[in-house]
């Protein structure tokens, strides 16, 4: 009655359920298996029929399942010859699905499975990390964009036709005078009172009415004062509807009152029209110079007008533009010939943001000024600065050859507007480089990005670039190099790599920061011989580099493209398994070599000693020993004896060899080992089995130990042992603060700390072993 329950639970089961037996071969190895009984959710979930399989093994059903990467043939027999109950979640490769399964033998040579398929929570969980890095990127790139521009940028949320304010960017709150808290969630009225809010909001609500961007003048009064902004409102819409507008501001006061004096006094409304719209609609930075100057030229009607760029700390300067009017001799040969030293008084006077202005160049104060302005027949001189980002870029020199010219305070201030646009054009040129840079390179190596590649990689992609070689690289223990000695250690270790892959490649090859600690290099029209040299060089190079925490290492694969059928995707795919097979074969060594460097180096900083270590082991494993742990256990104490201090590598050599008391700042830091040493046998699999034992080793029987005060049993037994043989040596050893203590005063001390610092049982063991060690007569010394 029982087994019917049983067998109909099963049958209704909204989860799989296969009974199987193992098969084994003559050396009693498992070789197959067979379907000895599934429900229907099993046929469901895998798409075989019950009637198809059962009585058969599986690699008559599933061919190929022994040579799929994981070995379900081997994993099951383990389970079905030793009992283990065993939960994994697993792709089926011949199944092409995901799989969450409990195993476990009910008998010996047999076993059951219970699984659920979970392949479209595993496709959903990979979308939405696809999707949460993309949007993470972008973003970023808006945030830097965002706040970087010059421009008084802001942000409007509508809500059923109310216009309230979302954020403003550092720009806007340095020029209006409204921080982020005082703009957000506020309507224009509520934010700059009902006369001025309705002005603006009238705007608003005309680009929600048109749908369209626009763009418009607007004086206000506001507390950082009266200005004058030249506004653009673009609409974001939703379904036809305006959800945002997106608004930017220029501040154009000086603009429109140099404009207002210049109309009134010498009509220079169509120069200024014309050089500002030059600057909004001319995207060439060499053509708005040359036209720029140009239009000045005529206009205030000189002999010359030249820009110059200056590089003071290199003392360089040179003659970027010039504009010359007809009749004039162009002076840019003879003036890049003048040392940078002649300029002296003038860049004295420009760095305090004065303007040369002389209507006879005889009035100068300084002789060699006026030596070279004779040489080129001046007579008069007006030169304004040009500053980007408050840094003294250059200047503006206006010349006459033909008067002495009287430069006008309407003259200035016209110059000056020009030079501020001119200087507001460069700078935005500039910034567009840096954000076009900052997208296709990663920040941090200077090397190109991943983006970068996707895109590029559609012009390399052509029979003329074959043979196309492909190497993948992989830092080796990145992870753990961030992890004992911080990020910063590891973003110089990653430095590195970039600097060393660089210098083994050559000029046309391209050098990608792929991932976190991969590496992609292009070779356009390179054999698999040279692709390997390349790996070779790079592989010294590493050996070479000094100056970093761990030595650095790169596992390297490559692939080829010769053919111009082949898939470019596939290739790079080869290269990384290869890459990927290579840094399961290097790991091991490495890992090793890491350990041993950290060893060497705690040996080294610190007052701990091998001898210690060795003392240590043997006390631990004479009291582990004496309660009768396990092979594997008194494998483990031995491991947890050399290196359950391990973790010290991370703290300040000051901290560890400090002869005094430690401050409470300096205690703190020490107190972190533990944890550091935990991360560093984590990312280790040979130290793994130990990671938790290196946590706990300052814990304290009276639960008042750490990091976690962790109380009695609670505490691994490991650790209870190592905590008073270690104890036990530190007091019987000279410090640096202290000499050391006879064993009968340890001894005594141990006692004391029974039932708080130690645990009483294995104290009482370990003084017992002591007492034992001392009474025994000493063994005649000689040879063996």
């Amino acid at each position: 009655m029982k087994e019917k329950i049983m067998q109909e639970i099963l049958r209704q089961a909204p989860f799989g359920y296969a009974y199987h037996k193992i098969l084994l071969n003559e050396r009693s190895e498992p070789e197959d298996y067979i379907f000895l009984d599934i429900n229907p959710a099993f046929e469901e979930m895998t798409g075989l029929k019950k009637e198809a399989i059962l009585g058969k093994r599986v690699t008559e059903v599933l061919s190929g399942i022994r040579s799929s990467s994981f070995d379900w043939v081997d994993f099951y027999g383990k389970v079905a010859l030793t009992g283990e109950r065993k939960e994994f979640t697993r792709y089926a490769e011949p199944l092409g699905r995901w799989y969450k399964i409990t195993a476990f033998a009910p008998q010996k040579g047999y076993f059951t499975t219970i699984f659920q398929e979970i392949t479209s929570e595993i496709e959903r969980v990979k979308t939405l990390e696809a999707q949460k890095k993309q949007i993470g990127e972008l973003a970023t790139e808006l945030e830097i964009v965002f706040n970087a521009t010059q421009d008084a940028m802001f942000l409007v949320r509508v809500e059923n036709g109310e216009l309230r304010y979302m954020r403003n960017n550092a720009a806007h709150q340095k020029l209006t005078g409204f921080s982020l808290e005082d703009i957000k969630d506020k309507t224009p009225v509520e934010l700059a009172g009902k006369e001025i809010g309705e002005a603006v909001n009238t705007n608003y609500q005309r680009c929600l009415k048109i749908k369209k961007h626009m763009t418009y003048e607007e004086t206000l009064t506001l507390s950082a004062g009266k200005r004058t902004w030249l506004t653009t409102l673009t609409p974001v819409l939703e379904k036809g509807k305006v959800k945002y507008l997106v608004g930017s501001s220029k501040d154009i006061t000086l603009q429109k009152q140099a404009e207002e004096e210049l109309k009134k006094r010498l009509g220079y409304e169509k120069l200024i029209s014309s050089v500002s719209y030059l600057a909004l609609q001319e995207r060439s930075l060499e053509v708005f110079l040359t036209k720029s100057l140009h239009l000045l030229g005529e206009g205030i009607e000189v002999s010359r007008v030249y820009l110059f760029e200056a590089d003071w700390v290199k003392e360089t300067v040179s003659n970027t533009f010039e504009w010359t009017a007809p009749g004039i001799t162009p002076q840019k040969e003879n003036l890049q010939e003048i040392p940078v030293a002649e300029f002296t008084w003038w860049v004295d006077r420009l760095k305090n943001r004065e303007v040369i202005n002389y209507k006879d160049i005889e009035d100068i104060p300084d002789e060699k000024t006026k030596e070279i302005l004779r040489s080129q027949e001046i007579k008069s001189l007006l030169v304004l600065p040009v500053y980007l980002e408050g840094d003294l870029y250059g200047f503006i020199g206006f010349d006459d050859c033909l008067k002495n010219r009287e430069w006008s305070e309407a003259d200035i201030n016209l110059l000056q507007l020009t030079a501020r646009i001119i200087s507001e054009y460069i700078l935005r040129k500039k910034f567009e480089e840096k954000v076009i840079f900052l997208s296709y390179h990663d920040h941090l190596t200077g090397l190109y990005n991943r983006r970068f590649v996707e895109k590029e990689i559609k012009r390399l992609d052509t029979p003329r670039q074959l043979p196309l070689s492909f190497i993948m690289g992989d830092i080796n223990g990145l992870k753990l190099t961030n992890d004992v000695f911080g990020h910063e250690a590891g973003d110089k270790l990653l430095k590195k790599a970039a600097e060393v892959i660089k210098k083994s490649c050559r000029k046309e090859d391209i050098i990608v920061r792929w991932g976190g600690d991969e590496f992609l290099i292009l070779l356009p029209r390179t054999t698999a011989k040279s692709a390997e040299e390349i790996m070779k060089r790079i592989k010294n190079r590493c050996l070479q580099v000094k100056g970093v925490k761990a030595q650095l290492s790169i596992a390297m694969g490559y692939a080829v493209k010769a053919q111009a059928s082949e898939n470019l995707w596939q290739v790079i795919k080869e290269a990384e398994e290869w890459m990927n097979r290579r840094k399961l074969m290097e790991g091991k060594s490495y890992r090793n070599a890491i350990i041993n460097t950290l060893l060497a180096t705690l040996y080294a900083k610190s007052t701990e000693t091998k001898e210690h270590a060795e003392r240590l082991k043997n006390y631990c494993l004479m009291v582990g020993r004496r309660m009768r742990l396990s092979v594997k256990e008194l494998d483990e104490l031995a491991l947890l004896a050399v290196l359950h201090d391990i973790g010290k590598v991370g703290i300040k050599e000051s901290v560890l060899q400090k002869s005094g008391p430690l401050s409470s700042a300096e205690w703190e830091e020490m107190k972190k080992h533990p944890e550091i040493g935990y991360r560093i046998a984590q990312n280790t699999p040979e130290l793994a089995s130990i990671a938790e034992y290196i946590l706990c080793h300052h814990e304290r029987w009276d639960g008042h130990g750490y990091p976690r005060g962790l109380k009695g049993e609670e505490i691994p037994l490991l650790c209870r042992i190592l905590a008073v043989a270690d104890a036990y040596d530190a007091m019987t050893s000279d410090r640096s603060y202290r000499k050391a203590m006879s064993r009968d005063e340890a001894i005594a001390e141990i006692k004391r700390n029974m039932g708080k610092q130690f645990d009483p049982v294995v104290a009482e063991i370990f003084l017992r072993i002591m007492v034992q060690e001392h009474n025994m007569p000493k063994r005649e010394s000689g040879g063996i």
